[in-house]
């Protein structure tokens, strides 16, 4: 149950949204762009343009009701499920519309539980792109490795989650993992200190109450303190802690904070 004092905080937040003085949406409801390096946050049922240009290359968008508003989410590093509730959380850019939609970059989705309606439509006019690559990725295992270089010093590293998810995302956790445990080896680390967080704030978005647990911050130190583990990472140095919503939330420039908070930190100490 939420206590009385945050359920008058989304009652409030919810009359704000659904007045007309409200100056953004209201502006946006009348057909204004939504302007450059704004954030845009909301709950919505994603939509996939399946275009022509080849393998891949299919768009991802997603409708702001609340602006009439729809967005491009392809630069999200995992992919939307069609049929299934997505939070979007993201930054306008100018980038060219070849999917229809304003383009969000970065940007991060969220798949939630439940369904909705399932929505496929035609290239139209819209070429597409190909699927935009991770910036990076990780190398075979039959590469070797270069060990980072000196001075050693306290470094912390992130990884970032799925809003109530606590599995690894593909091409982003993997690659942060490698960079911790050759960091580890080469600095002959004394300490690990593995940190989950989960953004269990109240927010509001699109009229749904979205709050983590902090049995999620813990599931997330948990299979990242395995995964060092697997990686050769000693035991023995390894220290894990779980918290609710981090009090420093500004990792992306301050460009997608919420997002920010559903992460685990890992503070290594040579």
């Amino acid at each position: 149950m939420f206590r009385v004092s945050t359920k008058q905080r989304a009652a409030r937040w919810l009359a704000c949204t659904m007045l007309a003085g409200c100056a953004e949406a209201s502006a946006q409801q009348a057909g204004a762009p939504p302007p450059p390096d704004s954030t845009q946050s909301f709950v919505t049922c994603p939509v996939y343009r399946d275009t022509d240009m080849g393998r891949k290359s299919g768009c991802w968008l997603a409708d702001d009701s609340a602006t009439a508003t729809r967005y491009d989410v392809t630069w999200a590093p995992i992919k939307p499920q069609v049929g299934k509730p997505l939070l979007v959380e993201g930054v306008v850019t100018s980038e060219a519309d070849t999917c229809g939609g304003v383009v969000l970059k970065p940007v991060r989705v969220s798949v939630l539980p439940g369904s909705c309606a399932r929505s496929i439509v035609p290239p139209e006019s819209f070429p597409g792109r190909p699927s935009p690559p991770p910036g990076e990725v990780l190398k075979p295992a039959s590469e070797p490795r270069t060990l980072p270089p000196p001075p050693y010093e306290k470094r912390e590293f992130q990884i970032y989650f799925e809003f109530g998810r606590d599995f690894l995302i593909y091409q982003h956790a993997e690659v942060v993992l490698e960079k911790i445990q050759l960091y580890v080896q080469a600095s002959q680390a004394r300490s690990v200190l593995v940190q989950g967080f989960s953004a269990s704030d109240l927010v509001i978005r699109s009229g749904r109450f979205l709050t983590e647990p902090i049995a999620v911050a813990k599931a997330r130190a948990s299979v990242v303190a395995l995964a060092l583990h697997r990686l050769g990472v000693p035991d023995g140095v390894v220290t894990t802690e779980w918290h609710g919503s981090p009090s420093t939330t500004d990792l992306e420039g301050g460009k997608l904070p919420e997002s920010s908070k559903r992460r685990v930190t890992i503070t290594v100490t040579p």
